[in-house]
């Protein structure tokens, strides 16, 4: 019999149709069963949104993630309600199916055969989370998607599967995740919402766009109606809670909770938490700013603006820091923030500017660590000077004046700029800017970039910058981080002598020494505590600074315009300092519980000194002044620069100033022998106070070289003594054991320095 080449061929058809959906059907299992389908680290749980609160936890900012304002949730911190919803609403064959429910596409496909039928696409809750997860995307999608919603349910069990899911719904307003969208629009968390709240959500997820309940109300009722009846048909709820759910009227908050407090500083603090630099707890970052701290620096500082905005301060900024812990308190990164202000988008506390003489008391600490004293009489004398590149200056005192022969106190509270050229030229520009880097300056240029120009403010600053520096200066002379969380008081580390630093802040501190440099005081407008002050003025006016500290706490303030514009003769002193003075007396008002930060042991001691000279007063001195000193500094010679008349005697170095101001009372002659400038005591500056050396035990001793410094700079006529005994030369060479070093100039010693040498670890080599 014959058959047909037609049946032949349609058979072989068969065969290969049913080989190649066996193959297929063979692929398909080997990838499900494999688990090659899915990444498991697809599913890991999102990054939350951020609650920045500050140090009570009172919210600042809530921060989202990815642009989602989602709060993971644990499946059983969530309404068990809710999650009967969802089941009932979008998969209701849930719990039965294994990823893909088989009969459901098989009549979704039917009935998208039909023509004008609703298309369906018949999607388990399983299917649903592969497409949040992967996406959709080409023909292949759904099948695909399928496969792997197969593969899923091998890898996850359903409440894993379940908490996935409502965790990544959408919920309309950038929100993700029911926690959070129970949190916006009932104002509580998700395991507390009834059956009428839990069928709203539930159903807010399949059009969230046109059913978000807090603009589209009416829409999200009908479709709450309608998740309520699947509920009842699939018998997750009785009819009495269906019937009180239909009638319940939601409460729906009017806005969503959006706090937005300390702007710049919270963008700071993000910042540091997104390179790793701060913590978080849970969805919390607690900060160390103190919100009604900060309210109260932002009042004053906008007050501060709008009274010299005529003027050209268009703008300023303010940081308040705790001394002890090195917290910020208050952060204002612009006082005017809105977007048509001037700089109202920048953080202007992290500006760098020009400081002005904000820099001052650290070349006058340097000073006074090599010897120098407030009494030590510096030159407030106009002379050529080399400055930032290499350029030549001729540098001016504020008010066009020079004053000749000055004491360091009235130098430093007088703001003089001759002065302060002449103690950064014995100091030395490179230790000046060794210093503010050690302070925690950025300076990036060496000190020839700088020169003698880096003690006027040549060098640019930040707020918060300048705020550390006078924080060490609190301190005592130890300097720590800023820090932008809550801290514990901290030892920090030693950048500045205890003894010259307790100077500085005794000259800063100085109520009197402020009032004859300014006119004023400002002691109203702080209140009783003692407190350290100094400002700044830029070149052309463009930056006005204030520092001022009690020891708990210190408060920096800039004014100007954030595009470098100068303004119209506005100071430091005018504008800054008072601003800043007000927000130290709100805080130190507001900040009781906070601790003055432990000082390092020193004690200062009262003595008489000529106020020419800075000697002891001589028989011929008419004015005699109070000043203070480290222990073992205090002048040892009596004043002998005036003459019968009672004149001050200058060297002939002051004659061109004579011979221009013509000042009072001072003739040009001979200096005598008892002026400071011969006779101070010498200090030793190498070895280093309290310092222990190591030796090496497998080499030889080294030989150090012996250092002293006399008003600041090195002293070459000195002689030595180590141990009680008379060195020859200056170097000397090192043994173990507890050693004793005395620098001799004249009939005057200097203060003892101690030194130990041990063989082993040592925190400073030789």
């Amino acid at each position: 019999m014959n058959r047909s080449p037609r049946g032949g061929r349609a058979r072989r058809a068969a065969l290969a149709l049913g080989a190649a959906l066996a193959l297929v059907v063979i692929v398909c299992h080997s990838l499900v069963t494999s688990g090659v389908l899915i990444d498991r680290a697809r599913f890991a749980h999102p990054d939350d949104s951020l609650v920045v609160v500050d140090r009570t936890g009172r919210p600042m900012r809530l921060a989202r993630a990815d642009g989602a304002d989602r709060r993971w949730a644990r499946l059983s911190d969530v309404s068990p309600t809710f999650v009967a919803a969802v089941i009932a609403t979008e998969d209701g064959d849930f719990l039965a199916h294994r990823g893909v429910d088989w009969r459901a596409t098989a009549r979704s496909a039917a009935r998208n055969l039909v023509p004008g039928a609703r298309l369906s696409g018949a999607s388990t809750i399983t299917q649903q989370l592969v497409k949040r997860v992967y996406g959709r995307h080409g023909v292949f999608a759904k099948p695909l998607e399928m496969l792997r919603a197969l593969a899923l349910e091998r890898v996850l069990s359903k409440d894993e599967i379940l908490e996935q899911y409502i965790n990544r719904l959408p919920f309309g307003d950038g929100i993700e995740g029911v926690e959070r969208a129970s949190a916006s629009y009932f104002g509580h968390g998700a395991a507390t919402m009834t059956v009428a709240e839990a069928a709203l959500l539930a159903g807010v997820p399949q059009a969230p766009s046109a059913t978000e309940p807090r603009r589209h109300l009416p829409r999200a009722l009908s479709r709450r109606g309608y998740v309520l009846d699947r509920m009842l048909v699939r018998g997750k709820i009785d009819r009495v809670a269906w019937e009180a759910a239909r009638v319940e009227v939601p409460s729906i908050a009017a806005e969503a909770p959006r706090p937005w407090e300390a702007a710049r500083a919270v963008d700071h603090v993000l910042g540091l938490w997104r390179r790793g630099e701060i913590p978080r707890e849970g969805a919390v970052v607690r900060t160390s700013i103190d919100l009604a701290m900060q309210a109260r620096a932002e009042s004053v500082l906008r007050a501060a603006v709008a009274r010299f905005a005529p003027r050209g301060a268009r703008n300023g900024a303010a940081v308040v820091v705790a001394n002890a812990t090195g917290e910020v308190l208050a952060y204002v990164g612009a006082a005017r923030d809105a977007a048509g202000d001037a700089g109202g988008a920048l953080d202007l506390a992290r500006a760098r500017r020009q400081p002005g003489s904000t820099l001052k008391p650290f070349v006058y600490e340097l000073l006074f660590e090599r010897g120098g004293t407030p009494a030590t009489v510096l030159d407030d004398v106009a002379v050529p000077l080399r400055g930032a590149r290499g350029a030549t200056f001729e540098a001016r005192d504020y008010d066009g004046r020079e004053r000749g022969p000055v004491r360091a106190r009235v130098a430093l509270a007088s703001s003089l700029n001759l002065a302060a050229l002449d103690a950064a030229g014995r100091v030395g520009s490179e230790r000046v800017v060794a210093r503010l880097r050690a302070l925690g300056m950025r300076a990036p240029e060496d000190a020839a970039h700088y020169g003698a120009a880096v003690v006027l403010g040549g060098a640019d600053v930040t707020a918060l910058e300048l705020a550390r520096a006078y924080a060490t200066l609190a301190r005592g002379g130890t300097s720590t981080p800023l820090a932008f969380v809550p801290a514990s008081a901290a030892r920090g580390v030693t950048v500045m002598s205890p003894d010259a630093a307790a100077l500085t802040w005794d000259v800063l501190s100085d109520p009197v020494a402020r009032a004859d440099a300014f006119g004023a005081d400002l002691r109203e407008l702080v209140g009783p505590a003692p407190f350290a002050l100094k400002t700044g003025t830029s070149s052309n006016w463009r930056d006005a600074w204030a520092a001022v500290a009690t020891r708990r706490f210190t408060v920096v303030v800039w004014l100007g315009d954030p595009s470098g514009a100068g303004m119209n003769s506005v100071s430091g002193f005018e504008a800054a300092a008072p601003a800043a003075a007000r927000v130290l007396a709100e805080v130190e008002r507001a900040g009781e519980r906070f601790e003055a930060p432990a000082l390092p042991r020193t004690e200062l001691v009262e003595g008489a000194v000529c106020a020419h000279s800075g000697l002891r007063p001589g028989p011929r001195c008419t004015r005699v002044v109070r000043e203070r000193f480290a222990r073992d500094a205090t002048p040892q010679d009596t004043c002998a620069a005036h003459d019968a008349q009672g004149r001050a005697i200058v060297s002939s170095r002051f004659a061109a100033w004579v011979a221009r101001q013509h000042p009072a009372g001072v003739a040009v002659g001979d200096e005598p022998a008892g002026t400071a400038s011969v006779t101070e005591v010498p200090v030793v500056a190498e070895p280093r106070e309290g310092a222990r050396w190591l030796l090496d035990p497998t080499r030889a001793p080294p030989s150090v070289q012996l250092r002293a410094t006399l008003r600041g700079v090195a002293a070459r006529d000195v002689t030595w003594e180590v141990d009680g005994a008379s060195l020859d030369g200056d170097r000397w060479t090192a043994a173990a054991g507890e050693h004793r070093f005395v620098a001799i100039r004249g009939a005057a010693r200097s203060a003892t320095r101690a030194l130990t040498v041990a063989v082993g670890a040592s925190p400073d080599p030789p």
